[in-house]
C-alpha cells in the first residue's frame, strides 16, 4: 500500500464513518477488498448522499405494507363519446387541443432507459425491430408519428428522450447514423442510478470493487430532467405540457387534440390514459380513489378479493389499467423535482462479483426504484382518460406468454384490418386465417403513420389513393404526401 492510500484508510472519511454506523456488517465486506478496490468502493458510496443511504437501507428493512382497500372507491373516467354528459363541449374540446398543438406548448417525453433483453435482444429496447413487414424499430415508429404530426400542424415538436447508463450510447449512435428526427428538437438525458442490493442488504459489487448501479425507475423523471437544465429549457421555449410515454408501446396515438384539450380545459397537472382491465389476473397497476386522492396500486400488491368485485353490471369495479400515457404539466414536474418520491423494491436478476470467490455471477438481488405515479396523491385535477386497448395500447414486454412481440404484431395488423374493413375492402378475416410462417393474421400487411396513424386519417388517405393495390397481402403503405 502506497502512502497515499496508508493516509485515505488511517484516517477515516466522515462519510466513511457515518456510512459504517448505517451499515455495521459493511467492515466484513471490505476486510475482503484490497485497497485499490476499498477506494473504488468508497468513491462509488460517495456518489449517494448519506440521507439517500439512509432511506435506501431503512427501504430495503421495512416489511412491505399490506393494503385491505376497504376504503377504496372505483374512480371515475372520461371517455371521447360522454364528455358532452360529463359537462365538456366536445368541439370546443378538441379546438383547445388543436391550438395547444398549434401553438407549440406541448412537447413529447421517451421513457428508454430499459435494454431489451428479455426479449432476447441484445441493446437498447427502444432498437427492438417492432413492425410486421418493415421490422421497424420502436424508435422509427415514434419518429414517424411525430413527423407526421408536424405536418399537421404545420411546426417542429420538441422530442425528449431519458436514456439511461446502460442505453444512451447505443441510442444516441442510433439516431445519429439514422437520421429518424431532426437532431435540432431531440434532446437525450439520462435518468439517475441507484445502489443495487443483494439478499443480504449488502451492496452488489463490481470485480473492482465499485458498488454496481441500476437505473432508479421512471420515477426519476423529474430530477433528471431538472439535472439536465430541461425544466429551464421547457420554460424558454412556451412548453406548458409534457405528452410522456414508455418506449415499448407502437400503438401510441400522439396526435390526439381531444385528449390534449380536455387535459388543458380541465386545468389537470397530470391526466392519463387507461384501459380497462382484460381480466382480474392481468398484471398491470390498477387506480383506486383512496380518500380523495387517486392512486395506483400495482398488481402484486392489489388485495385479490378486491380484484374479483365487480359492478351491477358485471364489470370489474377496479377496472382501470394503467398504461404509461401522461400528459404532465410542465410546472408540475418543477414541483415534484423537489419532492422525495418513496422507494419500492424490485427484485431482479443483478450480475454481481463476489470477493471472497473472486467470481461474477448472476444472482436475485433487489433493486429500488421511484415510480412516476406516486405523485398523483398530490396532483391538481388529476384525470383518467378511457381509451380501448386495441387501438392504442400493445406493449412489448415478455419473449413468451402475454405483452410480446407476436402479439404486439398481431394487435397492429389487426387494427389495419379494421381501417380496410371500414373503407369497404372485401377482407374475409377469422380467428384462423393467419400467415404460416410467421402465425400473423393474414392479409400480412403495413402502414406507417406518415401514410395515417387513425382511421378516420387512413379513410382519408386511402380515398386519395390512386391506384388501388391489387393485392392486399404484403401491402406497404409509408407516405400519403
Amino acid at each position: 500500500m502506497n502512502s497515499a492510500n496508508d493516509s485515505f484508510f488511517d484516517t477515516p472519511s466522515a462519510f466513511q464513518t457515518a456510512f459504517k454506523e448505517l451499515n455495521p456488517s459493511i467492515n466484513d465486506l471490505l476486510k475482503c477488498l484490497n485497497p485499490d478496490q476499498q477506494q473504488h468502493f468508497w468513491s462509488s458510496a460517495q456518489q449517494v448522499p448519506l440521507n439517500e443511504w439512509k432511506r435506501l437501507i431503512n427501504t430495503l428493512s421495512e416489511t412491505a405494507e399490506e393494503l385491505d382497500g376497504t376504503h377504496w372507491v372505483e374512480p371515475t373516467s372520461l371517455h371521447p363519446d360522454t364528455l358532452a354528459a360529463q359537462g365538456y363541449d366536445p368541439q370546443s374540446t378538441l379546438q383547445a387541443g388543436i391550438g395547444c398543438f398549434s401553438k407549440g406548448t406541448v412537447a413529447f417525453l421517451t421513457v428508454a432507459g430499459g435494454l431489451g433483453s428479455r426479449l432476447g435482444f441484445n441493446g437498447p429496447k427502444g432498437l427492438v425491430p417492432v413492425t410486421p413487414l418493415q421490422h421497424k424499430p420502436l424508435y422509427q415508429v415514434f419518429s414517424e408519428k411525430l413527423q407526421a404530426l408536424q405536418r399537421r400542424y404545420q411546426r417542429p415538436f420538441h422530442w425528449f428522450i431519458m436514456t439511461s447508463e446502460e442505453t444512451d450510447a447505443a441510442t444516441q449512435n442510433a439516431f445519429a447514423e439514422q437520421a429518424w428526427y431532426d437532431p435540432h428538437y431531440i434532446h437525450f438525458f439520462k435518468q439517475g442510478s441507484i445502489p443495487a442490493f443483494l439478499k443480504d442488504g449488502q451492496c452488489a459489487l463490481k470485480e473492482d470493487g465499485s458498488i454496481c448501479f441500476l437505473p432508479n425507475g421512471h420515477g426519476g423523471l423529474f430530477k433528471a430532467l431538472e439535472h439536465a437544465g430541461y425544466i429551464e429549457l421547457f420554460k424558454s421555449l412556451g412548453i406548458t405540457s409534457i405528452y410522456y410515454f414508455q418506449v415499448d408501446n407502437p400503438l401510441i396515438h400522439l396526435d390526439d387534440p381531444l385528449f390534449l384539450g380536455t387535459h388543458c380545459l380541465s386545468q389537470s397537472s397530470f391526466s392519463t390514459k387507461v384501459v380497462v382491465k382484460t381480466d382480474p389476473q392481468e398484471r398491470v397497476g390498477l387506480l383506486v380513489q383512496d380518500y380523495g386522492q387517486l392512486r395506483l396500486i400495482e398488481y402484486n400488491q392489489f388485495p385479490e378479493a378486491l380484484s374479483q368485485e365487480v359492478t351491477a353490471t358485471g364489470a370489474l369495479r377496479y377496472r382501470f389499467g394503467n398504461t404509461g400515457i401522461h400528459l404532465i404539466t410542465t410546472d408540475f414536474i418543477q414541483k415534484c423535482a423537489q419532492l422525495a418520491l418513496p422507494y419500492h423494491v424490485c427484485r431482479k436478476k443483478i450480475p454481481v462479483w463476489d470477493p471472497q470467490s473472486q467470481t461474477t455471477y448472476t444472482t436475485e438481488g433487489y433493486k429500488l426504484e421511484q415510480f412516476i405515479f406516486d405523485v398523483l396523491p398530490v396532483a391538481t385535477r388529476p384525470l383518467l382518460w378511457e381509451v380501448d386497448r386495441k387501438d392504442e395500447f400493445s406493449p412489448v414486454k415478455n419473449a413468451v406468454g402475454k405483452d410480446t412481440l407476436e402479439t404486439c404484431q398481431r394487435d397492429q395488423i389487426n387494427r389495419w384490418h379494421r381501417w380496410l374493413q371500414a373503407v369497404g375492402e372485401p377482407l374475409e378475416l377469422s380467428a384462423s386465417d393467419s400467415e404460416p410462417s410467421t402465425n400473423l393474421p393474414t392479409p400480412l400487411m403495413e402502414i406507417g403513420a406518415l401514410f395515417a396513424d387513425n382511421q378516420v386519417d387512413f379513410i382519408q388517405a386511402w380515398k386519395r389513393l390512386n391506384p388501388k393495390p391489387k393485392t392486399l397481402q404484403g401491402l406497404y403503405l409509408h407516405d400519403a404526401s
